[in-house]
């Protein structure tokens, strides 16, 4: 919203000579004496961060006991402390015990679980919303199955990643988050809850993680170096690294990439756009296996196996390629 510096009168009178004022763009200006006046942006308050609040009925509360109680039970005199310090009986802290994790009680402590997780991983903020609307979705599965709270709080910060197309938070980084959080996620049941939600996504594919592993290269001191050395520019070399790699995921066959990882493809497919580049430049090659690999995560042999399998048999294709499109401003050129 913009507005005067001045009262808003000076928005019709010029406040020296009472002439007309007009609207300039960037600032306001009397046709009569020239003054100008400066707009001021008034910018809108940013929308809040999501919280567990918004999306729950409720926050966590203590447990004040059953609703209703036998009148055997209220007209008896209390038991005495099952541990000779405590102040609660031993029938009173099994009740807490069975409250815990059931009714409206879980609901919120897995939002606050995803709002602590997604806050770890500096996810943006749709994320955190996107992710508090699947759990309480996939909630009514807890009913027919014994899933914990955690599990659900992994898999909806998963598929919310996947539905808003972050590359830059995965599986592994999801349940990393949750055990430093002191929670356990296993493996079978993020299956067992995608096999029976009600939410379904596509599969990623490679395609989607070469971004992530250009960022990451960006932070390679050694990588840095030698393209200062040869005189090359960091932006241009990446996204020639990438507009290759593509290309080298597109000339492969879906056939061949069956049974293998996206990011270990993704980390491969960059890892053959170097080497490509390397021999159409006649030069050194500027990345090894090994820091392609740590760029996403993946073992060192696995992308030295995907590219030998699945990137080498195509690799005449791939330079053919890059010289089609060396030479096509040549062409229009001429």
């Amino acid at each position: 919203m913009l507005s005067s510096s001045s009262s808003s009168i000076y928005l019709e009178k010029c406040g020296e000579c009472s002439g007309q004022i007009i609207d300039a763009g960037d600032e306001f200006v009397c046709q009569s004496c020239g003054m100008v006046t400066a707009k001021e942006v008034l910018e809108g308050r940013e929308r809040k961060m999501p919280q567990a609040l918004d999306y729950t009925p409720h926050a966590l509360g203590g447990f004040l006991g059953p609703p209703e109680q036998e009148y055997e039970e209220q007209q008896s005199p209390p038991t005495s402390p099952a541990f000779p310090d405590a102040s609660s009986s031993f029938k009173y802290l099994k009740l807490v015990s069975d409250f815990v994790g059931k009714g409206e009680s879980c609901v919120y402590s897995c939002a606050k679980m995803i709002e602590r997780v997604c806050e770890k991983l500096s996810t943006p903020k749709i994320v955190v919303s996107q992710s508090m609307v699947i759990a309480n979705k996939v909630f009514e599965l807890r009913k027919r199955n014994e899933i914990t709270v955690a599990a659900i709080s992994a898999y909806s910060i998963i598929t919310a990643c996947k539905i808003e197309g972050i590359t830059s938070v995965g599986v592994k980084e999801v349940v990393e988050a949750h055990r430093a959080l002191g929670r356990r996620v296993k493996a079978t049941a993020l299956i067992q809850i995608s096999l029976d939600s009600p939410i379904k996504t596509r599969a990623r594919r490679a395609e989607d993680y070469l971004t992530r592993v250009i960022a990451h290269l960006s932070s390679n001191s050694g990588l840095r170096r030698k393209l200062g050395e040869h005189m090359m520019s960091e932006t241009v070399y990446y996204n020639k690294l990438y507009k290759v790699a593509r290309e080298a995921l597109g000339i492969v066959e879906r056939e061949a990439m069956g049974g293998h990882s996206p990011c270990g493809l993704a980390a491969s497919a960059v890892y053959a756009a170097e080497v490509a580049l390397a021999q159409s430049d006649s030069r050194i090659r500027f990345l090894s296996q090994r820091e392609v690999a740590e760029c996403i995560g993946v073992a060192e042999y696995t992308v030295r196996e995907q590219y030998g399998e699945v990137f080498r048999p195509v690799g005449r294709e791939l330079k053919d390629a890059i010289r089609r499109e060396e030479s096509l401003p040549q062409r229009l050129a001429t």
